[in-house]
Formats: C-alpha cells, sequence, structure tokens
C-alpha cells in the first residue's frame, strides 16, 4: 500500500500548494501551486517533494538576468563590450578572411580596394584605401581598435 503525504497548505520553495487535481501525468499527482510572484502553476507531487520544482520558472528568469545581462554589462569598459573585439576569427560569411575588414571598388578606376572599419557605440569608423585585405587589417583595424576602444585602467 502506498503510503500518502498531505501537501495541501504547504510551501516549497517559493510555491504553496493550494489543491491536488484530478489530473495524473503518468500516473503521478499534480498539485495546484501558488507562486509567490502570483502565477499558478500546476507541478507534479514528486517534483515538488524531491526539490525539483521550487518555483513557477521565476527564480530561473531572475538568475539568467543577473548570471547573463548584469555579468555582460560588467565586462563592458565606457559602455563598449570589450569582449566583443577579442578574437581576431573572421565571420563565417567574410569575404577578406579578415574581421572588420570590407572590399570595394573605387569611383573612377573601378580599382579593388580594401576598407578596415569598426563600430564603437553606434557610431563606425572607417580607415580605406588599402591594395590588400592584410595590410587593412593590420594597418587599419588594429589602428582603428587601439585609437577607439576604451582601455581599461591599467591598459596601454
Amino acid at each position: 500500500m502506498v503510503r500518502r503525504i498531505d501537501v495541501i497548505g504547504k510551501r516549497f520553495g517559493r510555491l504553496v500548494v493550494t489543491k491536488e487535481s484530478p489530473e495524473r501525468i503518468n500516473r503521478s499527482i499534480v498539485c495546484e501551486c501558488q507562486c509567490d510572484c502570483g502565477n499558478t502553476v500546476n507541478v507534479k507531487k514528486i517534483y515538488l517533494t524531491n526539490g525539483d520544482t521550487k518555483s513557477c520558472g521565476c527564480i530561473k528568469k531572475e538568475n539568467d538576468n543577473k548570471n547573463l545581462r548584469e555579468q555582460y554589462d560588467n565586462k563592458r569598459v565606457d559602455g563598449v563590450a570589450k569582449q566583443l573585439f577579442k578574437g581576431k576569427e573572421p565571420r563565417k560569411d567574410s569575404s577578406t578572411g579578415y574581421r572588420g575588414v570590407t572590399r570595394y571598388y573605387t569611383r573612377k578606376s573601378k580599382e579593388l580596394r580594401y576598407r578596415a572599419w569598426i563600430t564603437i557605440k553606434g557610431k563606425r569608423y572607417y580607415k580605406s584605401g588599402f591594395k590588400s585585405a592584410e595590410d587593412a587589417y593590420y594597418q587599419g583595424r588594429i589602428e582603428l581598435e587601439n585609437k577607439y576602444l576604451p582601455k581599461k585602467d591599467g591598459e596601454q
């Protein structure tokens, strides 16, 4: 004989069980719970008693916001996400093979040239006129990064 535990009115994390539902999920008892945030949610009773479920999902949203958004913002220097400029690997769709380097043709002579660019705080900076993508990257893009990216305290 299975021993039944009365959970009505008991608290499990942020959830308080209001009633046991006549509904069953895979022969498991389902409880209707009220969360501290105001949401009502149906949860398997076993998930409550073993500690797997502690809220309606509001704890995960809070933790995601704290761990993702706030940590991302903490890595900014003067409003610029420096972590976006770390790698030298170009995107897969790069036509030049270098990050922040594009090709263009001059207006009059229609010669192929390369331009380095960087976007900081919504403003785009360019350095143009290079004959090779490699020159545009090393003499243009790197120079733009050194000039416009803010420095952390102690960085040169």
